[in-house]
């Protein structure tokens, strides 16, 4: 029995959300009773964040070693495809997404609030932001998925895009991933593509909830 811990408006609990329906694996995702922080959590994550997966005993922590443990247990179908090469284009998608793209995205998040917004950070956050996404653009090795054929950069990529499109495009005028040329080409893969498609109506309501709560609203 797999369970996994967490909100899926998270975009670390999306990606392996996405993931296990690529490989149409039943996977119940839940927040623990206690929160994230609480002692029962705590002793399966100690860093108490999310995600973790909980499968027959053994807690897995970190979304990325929970994508490839999911793979390992289950290689078909895979998640990291081809050669050698192309597993490294679709690592290194996912990574910089992780390292270089969300660290800029969440500096841009501390503005949201009209009322707390720093305009000069604003602006030099956006042109970070704006910088790192056209250097992912340019790792693309081209289509129609991320790094040819469907993979864990998928499952990275599709959440950060509607997070963005929810929140610091529309909120900073904060430049659209899908503007960008490989990115855009990527999108109309996944909206054309059936599991992909849902889950970006299905995590975008998740994430649109989220800033309500946010907003008091």
């Amino acid at each position: 029995m797999m369970k996994l811990y967490g909100s899926l408006a998270s975009p670390y609990v999306a990606r392996v959300v996405l993931a296990a329906r690529y490989k149409k694996l039943e996977l119940p995702v839940e927040m623990p009773a206690g929160g994230i922080k609480s002692p029962e959590y705590l002793a399966k994550n100690p860093f108490g964040k999310m995600p973790t997966l909980e499968h027959d005993g053994r807690c897995v922590i970190e979304s990325q070693v929970i994508c490839e443990y999911l793979e390992d247990l289950y290689p078909n179908p895979t998640l990291l495809p081809g050669d050698a090469g192309g597993r490294a284009d679709a690592r290194t998608i996912s990574r910089v997404t992780d390292l270089y793209v969300y660290p800029e995205s969440r500096a841009l998040f501390q503005h949201m609030n009209p009322a707390s917004r720093d305009a000069a950070a604003v602006e030099s956050g956006k042109a970070a932001y704006a910088g790192v996404l056209g250097k992912l653009d340019g790792l693309m090795p081209g289509g129609p998925w991320a790094a040819g054929e469907f993979s864990i950069a998928d499952c990275s990529l599709v959440p950060m895009v509607v997070l963005m499109q929810r929140s610091i495009v529309p909120a900073l005028d904060a430049t659209d991933p899908v503007a960008l040329p490989a990115l855009g080409r990527w999108w109309t893969q996944v909206m054309a593509d059936p599991t992909t498609s849902v889950f970006v109506g299905e995590y975008g309501a998740a994430v649109d909830a989220f800033l309500a709560r946010l907003r008091g609203g």
